[in-house]
């Protein structure tokens, strides 16, 4: 029997570095409101560590989603009971400190050598050889680019070279680490680039594309060398905001993206990304991974390219969470999105013919 942690708060943690952090009321909420995720992809019997177990109850009634029949559990509760393995959203210092101060045994728990691996894995340098190996060779029908940038004076450099442009930390969430650039820039952005170049060594400079399409293909490293494909995500984003993802059967997802990419080009990415992780410095990494990827509209405005690597997660994602439903192809596509009324609640929406219809 496993015990799942939720902990969105991963990024902020790899970026931090530390056993223990602050995390932001809006992080902590959202933690607490959406605790019960793990019962979605959860084995009947296993446990899921949550901050309220009467609240995860009824989230989970609300969410009206198949899901495992767990037990919800607090920090407290772990002392008495023993767990075959853990499966957090994300490994990071911070979630392996409070398993530890929750009595789990140290032998059972990721090694400082284990969770620097993972940190340099997470790191948007490995963007970088990740492009330059799917790319080979089919430059033509194929995107992406990006600049590892010690100083503000190379930010500058990348930033004419680019005209509009988007600056990432090394380590964030999407929403957190990213900034915008289309023209001039004013103090407080370069304030940002120069305090993220003193905490982190660096930062990313990528050209802004014309995105029309988001989705990504999700993998777990099995060890020894296998990695499994476990689907298309097809979702949604407001910048760089997580919106929404599609659930639906692998066909339909596949069909609404060959407007924009060659069913032969997505397949050969796929095998070039399994042969990666097999063979690079991921090689050892064992877990889930998401690798984003857009569509992108031609500057001519004839046609499109794929951008095969605009992040690689290595994490369990959304779209891990949309495609743990085994979804027959005769069921309709749904829409899961999280929503913020009093509390933040998972909801699905049905779609017709791509066309959100709200129930």
């Amino acid at each position: 029997m496993k015990l799942h942690i939720f902990n969105p708060e991963h990024e902020m943690a790899l970026a931090a570095d530390a056993d223990y952090m602050a995390l932001p009321h809006a992080i902590q909420e959202f933690k607490t409101n959406l605790g019960f995720l793990p019962a979605l992809w959860a084995e009947d019997g296993d446990f899921v560590l949550v901050d309220d177990v009467l609240f995860a109850l009824k989230a989970l009634a609300q969410c009206r989603s198949r899901h495992a029949d767990v037990l919800f559990v607090t920090d407290e509760d772990l002392r008495h009971l023993v767990f075959s393995g853990f499966e957090p959203w994300g490994w990071d210092k911070a979630v392996r400190q409070r398993l530890a101060d929750a009595g789990m045994d140290a032998g059972a728990l990721p090694s400082d050598g284990d969770l620097a691996y993972i940190r340099f894995l997470a790191d948007r340098r490995n963007t970088m050889p990740a492009l330059a190996f799917l790319r080979s060779g089919l430059e033509g029908v194929t995107c992406g680019e990006s600049r590892f940038c010690k100083s503000v004076d190379e930010v500058c450099e990348a930033l004419c070279a680019y005209g509009s442009a988007v600056v990432k930390a090394l380590w964030s969430s999407s929403g957190r680490g990213v900034r915008y650039v289309d023209g001039d820039s004013g103090k407080s952005l370069f304030g940002w680039i120069g305090n993220t170049i003193r905490r982190q060594g660096g930062v990313m400079v990528e050209p802004y594309y014309k995105k029309v399409k988001d989705f990504a293909m999700e993998f777990r490293a099995c060890g020894g060398g296998r990695v499994e494909y476990c689907g298309l995500s097809v979702f949604e984003t407001n910048k760089s905001d997580y919106a929404g993802n599609i659930v639906a059967a692998e066909d339909e997802k596949a069909a609404m993206l060959r407007r924009y990419v060659r069913d032969e080009l997505l397949h050969e990415v796929r095998q070039r990304l399994e042969c990666y992780f097999t063979e690079s410095v991921f090689k050892d990494y064992k877990g889930p991974l998401g690798v984003d990827m857009m569509a992108v509209a031609k500057d001519d405005g004839c046609g499109f390219l794929l951008h095969p690597c605009v992040e690689i997660n290595v994490r369990r994602t959304m779209g891990h969470v949309a495609n743990s439903f085994d979804v027959p192809p005769t069921e309709p596509a749904r829409l899961m999105r999280i929503v913020h009324g009093v509390n933040y609640k998972l909801k699905f929406d049905t779609m017709e013919n791509n066309f959100v219809k709200v129930i």
